[in-house]
């Protein structure tokens, strides 16, 4: 007890200088340490607040019933060489090859390579995982209709090249308790300790593992049980994408309800033939939302009516839809989306490895379970911000809402300020970063090849610094507004009755800027790159 007493007593003693050095940032001769990003100028970062401030007011001011479900839609299939790849059999192994063949690269570089240099760690979290989330932006489900993993787990049951029919397996059904997002929360969340924590992204070998391991679970999921629960319930990317597709411009569905209610087979869902329909448990007929379609079209080689089709539309028309389906798994996923997403761009700053160095000195304690526990506090502290404005939200507002109704409700808005802060981040990452891979194409492995000419040469960035900022602000406001404008859809919704909306919303909005804000904040930090350079 006294020894607990005099550590306590030494750490109330050193938090007034910790505070005055962990707000400091370091600097170098040229301003910024080594593998270090400046972060924007201050005078920037003011600015966007400011926008993100002064948008708020003005959308809120100019409020008008926005509805993503009455917009403009264009039909892709329309464009018949693009509906005749799509119909063509062997579309989707085709599709999934080159991601298989990059999977085993990694798997190979990563396993066999010289761990100091080599390509999978570029390639896997530079390339794939900067760009996954604009591709999920940009078009919906993109990855899921090439993924590797899905590939490998639909060639080891069908044993075909052609059809998704499984041959062999033994499908058990998915347990009904587990029938939801929180398998894929847990993964997600315990995948992210274990990425951070052990420095996943600077390790070829690690990275290799988590790759084979994804592909692992996928196989063994797709052998033991129905369909591909797998994607449906456990994968992490599936289900991040899922919810940040809801923003995607790109969608599949019915060209007529009516059609699909006639059709006495339901070939879409239950396949016919050499033809496997959903495997996703889906209904295709009565598709609403993208967050669990994996656009891998077999409902539109399926369907005997030609019934099925991909289309554009606005973004975000999910969450702007007058037909969302409100769901406590889906607002889990997204307060904790947005926690993560913010936790991972805390642990790139030098404050954070401050606060992680005086912490070890001061406790004594391992690192891992310093990270831990800071981990477990960084991401609790945005979901209290989180629970604290939904709770004022229902108070002001009145009415008869229930008590859970509300931050079940109030946390989809929440998706556009995490994917465009997501955008942020890794695009800082890529266009700061991916030149580093042309070296390593002529030498992927680390062991003195070069294949193409390019091994040991430096190239410059993609964008320069400063074109990095603007893009990182302006992100950052869009994200922002988008997440006012959804949050006034939701609101008449559940306010409807007290008719008290901007009242009610006045709370949350405010929590939305400052998750807003602290994203400036971040963009504003220097930032510890993954490659020199």
């Amino acid at each position: 007890m006294e020894d607990a007493q005099a550590q306590l007593a030494n750490l109330v003693e050193t938090l007034p200088g910790v505070a005055e050095e962990f707000c400091r940032a370091p600097v170098a001769a040229s301003g910024v340490l080594p593998h270090q990003m400046q972060g924007v100028p201050l005078w920037m970062a003011i600015a966007g607040l400011g926008l993100v401030i002064a948008l708020s007011h003005v959308l809120l001011a100019r409020r008008k019933n926005a509805d993503g479900g009455g917009h403009w839609r264009w039909g892709l299939l329309g464009w018949a060489p693009f509906k005749a790849l799509v119909q063509w059999p062997s579309f989707p192994i085709v599709a999934q090859s080159l991601s298989i063949a990059l999977l085993l690269l990694v798997a190979a570089a990563g396993l066999f390579g010289n761990q100091r240099y080599n390509i999978a760690t570029v390639l896997t979290w530079t390339w794939w995982w900067a760009l996954l989330i604009f591709v999920v932006a940009g078009f919906g489900k993109g990855f899921c209709a090439v993924c590797p993993w899905e590939g490998l787990a639909s060639l080891s049951t069908s044993l075909s090249l052609k059809t998704r029919v499984k041959k062999i397996g033994f499908e058990r059904k998915w347990p009904r308790w587990a029938r939801n997002l929180y398998p894929a929360l847990g993964l997600f969340v315990l995948l992210t300790w274990f990425e951070l924590g052990y420095e996943v992204t600077y390790s070829p070998s690690f990275t290799a593992v988590l790759g084979l391991g994804m592909a692992a679970l996928a196989v063994l999921g797709a052998l033991f049980f129905e369909k591909r629960a797998f994607c449906r319930y456990v994968c992490l990317v599936g289900r991040v994408s899922g919810l940040y597709a809801l923003f995607s411009p790109v969608e599949l569905r019915p060209e007529s309800r009516d059609v699909c209610r006639s059709c006495a087979s339901k070939a879409c869902l239950h396949g016919s033939g050499d033809k496997g329909g959903c495997p996703l448990f889906l209904s295709p007929g009565n598709l609403r939302e993208n967050t669990y379609c994996t656009l891998c079209t077999e409902c539109v080689r399926a369907c005997p009516h030609d019934n099925i089709d991909i289309r554009l539309r606005p973004f975000a028309a999910d969450l702007l839809s007058g037909d969302k389906r409100f769901r406590w798994d889906e607002a889990v996923m997204a307060m904790v989306l947005l926690a993560l997403t913010l936790f991972h761009g805390v642990t790139m700053t030098p404050q954070w490895e401050r606060l992680n160095d005086w912490l070890r000195a001061v406790m004594g304690l391992d690192r891992l379970v310093i990270f831990t526990a800071l981990m477990a506090v960084m991401v609790a502290l945005p979901l209290l911000l989180f629970w604290w404005g939904a709770t004022l939200s229902r108070i002001l507002a009145g009415g008869e809402v229930k008590v859970g109704d509300v931050p079940k409700v109030l946390a989809y808005p929440l998706i556009p300020v995490a994917l465009f802060y997501h955008l942020a981040h890794n695009g800082m990452h890529f266009f700061m970063e991916a030149q580093s891979i042309v070296p390593l194409l002529s030498d992927p492995f680390g062991w003195g090849w070069d294949l193409f000419g390019t091994a040991g040469h430096s190239y410059g960035p993609l964008l320069s610094l400063e074109s990095v900022w603007w893009l990182q602000i302006g992100l950052i406001v869009v994200g922002h507004a988008y997440g006012v404008v959804v949050a006034d859809k939701v609101g008449r919704l559940l306010y409807a009755a007290s008719g008290r909306v901007l009242v009610g919303l006045a709370p949350f909005i405010a929590t939305m800027v400052l998750f807003s804000g602290f994203s400036i904040w971040l963009v504003a930090q220097p930032m510890v790159m993954r490659s020199g350079m």
